[in-house]
């Protein structure tokens, strides 16, 4: 899975790389955490569930240094929880790598809005405990690897090699944290932001992990830049503007490099799956693509997900709560699993993570599922069957 084998040594122009025994080791450019701690937090609904099943199969990983886990209550909206506190900021801030559960946030209100900041920091007002988190630790990239599994039940793609990465802008655009504003009663208008910045070092990161898939093929890579820029002409033409720089100043020895429209390349993704590699996009086309990406290869449920900063990491489901199904033993913890795989990686235990994606695979091929993928299994008992592969 050479996907999530690059993702984390695409922060060469952000992180520095030390050489182990294990593969490399990503890390901040100012200080390492070498505890080998990790932060962990539920949130709501399914949370507890896949959250506990990720680290169930990453503590059964045989030699390896073992994770410490450490876990705070209290993240999410269920049962009047506030949403995040300090002390969740605070440990994050200190451990700097965190497995996060899914949260339910309330649709259609404020009640999900925080005002909260670091440790002595001017407090800020946020939309959400994800938005607070990807801004206040710059989580600038949000990057979700698309790999087509074989599984109990057929679909269209079972013939087709599905093999892509989507890079998303996690900071700004449409989710840049602005208040909505109500011009009259029957008008409100939304801010789509987009700046030089968070553009170039996007755009600079998508780069990165492109050569670093053509170097690992030994040929040829194609990054697409997604955009609306024949609507959106100023913000989405400044991202383009900067993905162009990107790639011009890398020169990376077999890559290609196109553009697409969203609402074309949507299209074109159901159609022809197989031609997409590594996709780099604002915020919003970004949260849209990925998610299309998931239908193509089963489910959102197979998609790894990590959130990365200069300093930070954040790895999480790519799926939401399911609060409907909460409780019951019957969620897919696949999308987790994987993202732990990622967060191995990032703490420099390569061999791990691929341990754990090919036992993944290996169950799945042999007809070991959760019921939303054709089998019928419950959580723990598919957790079990990936145990027992490593």
């Amino acid at each position: 899975m050479n996907v999530l084998n690059n993702v984390c040594r695409s922060f060469q122009r952000h992180c520095a790389l030390v050489p182990r025994t294990h593969g490399y080791q990503c890390y901040s450019t100012t200080s390492v955490n070498t505890s080998r701690q990790v932060l962990a937090l539920d949130g709501d609904g399914v949370g507890a569930e896949i959250v506990g099943a990720a680290k169930q199969v990453i503590d059964a990983v045989p030699k390896i240094t073992p994770i410490e886990w450490v876990t705070l209550t209290g993240y999410g909206y269920d049962n009047d929880k506030p949403g995040v506190t300090q002390e969740h900021l605070d440990a994050f801030d200190e451990h700097r790598v965190l497995l996060k559960g899914p949260i339910t946030i309330p649709a259609g209100t404020n009640r999900s809005n925080i005002t909260i900041g670091l440790r002595d920091d001017e407090p800020r007002t946020f939309t959400s405990p994800n938005q607070a988190m990807r801004k206040l630790f710059s989580l600038f990239a949000n990057v979700r690897p698309a790999i087509k599994f074989q599984l109990p039940w057929k679909t269209r793609f079972d013939e087709v090699d599905v093999n892509m990465v989507i890079i998303r802008e996690n900071t700004e655009d449409l989710y840049c944290g602005k208040p909505e504003v109500w011009v009259d009663d029957d008008t409100c208008e939304a801010t789509k932001r987009i700046t030089r910045g968070a553009s170039k070092r996007i755009a600079e990161y998508a780069v990165d992990l492109a050569a670093q898939r053509a170097a690992v093929r030994g040929g040829v890579v194609t990054l697409t830049a997604v955009h609306k820029a024949n609507v959106c002409k100023q913000t989405d033409g400044l991202f383009l503007e900067e993905v162009r720089k990107a790639v011009s100043a890398a020169n990376v020895a077999g890559l290609t490099y196109k553009e697409a429209l969203v609402d074309s390349l949507c299209a074109d993704m159901v159609l022809r799956p197989e031609e997409f590699d590594v996709l780099v996009a604002p915020n919003c086309w970004g949260d849209i693509v990925s998610d299309l990406a998931g239908g193509i290869v089963g489910s959102l449920g197979l998609l790894g997900s990590s959130n990365v900063g200069n300093n930070h990491a954040l790895f999480e489901a790519s799926h939401g709560s399911a609060p409907d199904i909460a409780g019951q033993g019957v969620v897919n913890p696949t999308s987790m699993i994987l993202s732990g795989a990622m967060l191995l990686r990032h703490v420099g235990e390569d061999g791990a993570a691929d341990a754990v994606e090919n036992a993944i695979k290996a169950t799945l091929a042999a007809g070991s599922a959760t019921k939303d993928l054709g089998g019928a299994l419950s959580t723990s008992a598919f957790t079990e069957e990936v145990i027992r592969r490593l």
